[in-house]
């Protein structure tokens, strides 16, 4: 595997962006002619685009999928398209995508193209998938943040109003398309489309009760997911087995 570090000019933030790139070894001599599948790994709110690659096994698990993965720098926005900031959901699903693809050969196709994180990562990864399923074929959510307006709530009344305010604007209102509970009832009642679902969590994790919630909302709502969960905490160690539990799970043909 080659592992490449870089960055692009981002209209969408304004600003250069930065990303990490894990590649098979013979891309360039040997590439399929359809092109890599590829992985986007959506980075935590105290990660950046390099914190994967020393926390979990991520290479060596791409390494045997036959992968191309893209880490993007998430920079505490949880993925949002800010009031007071970039558009970091429009540069995710749409900017980033045609970077990639553009520079690398990695595949088109929906059946090729897969999206993960955890916590904040986790949350990102969902909203990408169920907002946009006609571009994933699957999706790995480690310990996400599964109620946004709850985790919000929670932040502004720890006094962390100044971040929130710059994501979500004034008023600090978290809108329906960031509200992954109206994501699962929409995608339910208008896509015919629906990616595969990896959800983990630890028992002893914090988020555990909100997590187990969206299971349930997804279990009523017919969407198609596998939940796993562990006595654990949110952790890198319980995170690295499930990623590659994760993609077992939604990779059946490479």
């Amino acid at each position: 595997m080659a592992v490449l570090q870089g960055s692009f000019l981002s209209s969408e933030l304004g600003r250069l962006s930065h990303f990490t790139v894990i590649l098979p070894h013979d891309t360039v001599t040997n590439p399929p002619a359809s092109g890599y599948p590829v992985l986007y790994i959506l980075p935590g709110r105290t990660d950046d685009c390099n914190t994967w690659l020393y926390r979990t096994n991520i290479e060596r698990y791409a390494y045997f999928k036959g992968l191309a993965v893209v880490i993007p720098s998430g920079d505490g926005s949880f993925y949002a398209n800010m009031a007071g900031g970039g558009r970091y959901f429009t540069m995710i699903t749409k900017e980033l995508p045609e970077v990639v693809r553009n520079m690398f050969r990695v595949g088109f196709s929906r059946q090729h193209t897969y999206i993960a994180g955890a916590a904040m990562g986790g949350y990102g990864a969902l909203r990408c998938a169920l907002t946009y399923p006609e571009q994933y074929a699957g999706c790995i959510a480690l310990s996400p943040i599964a109620d946004i307006e709850d985790f919000v709530n929670k932040e502004i009344s720890a006094g962390r109003t100044d971040i929130w305010r710059g994501i979500l604007g004034e008023r600090m209102l978290v809108q329906r398309d960031m509200d992954l509970a109206n994501l699962v009832s929409e995608s339910h009642t208008y896509s015919q489309i629906h990616p595969l679902l990896y959800i983990a969590c630890g028992k002893r994790d914090d988020l555990y009760p909100s997590v187990v919630r969206l299971r349930d909302l997804l279990d009523r709502n017919k969407l198609d997911f596998i939940f796993e969960q562990a006595d654990a905490g949110h952790e890198w160690g319980f995170w690295d087995i499930a990623v590659q539990r994760g993609l077992d799970s939604i990779i059946k043909d490479t």
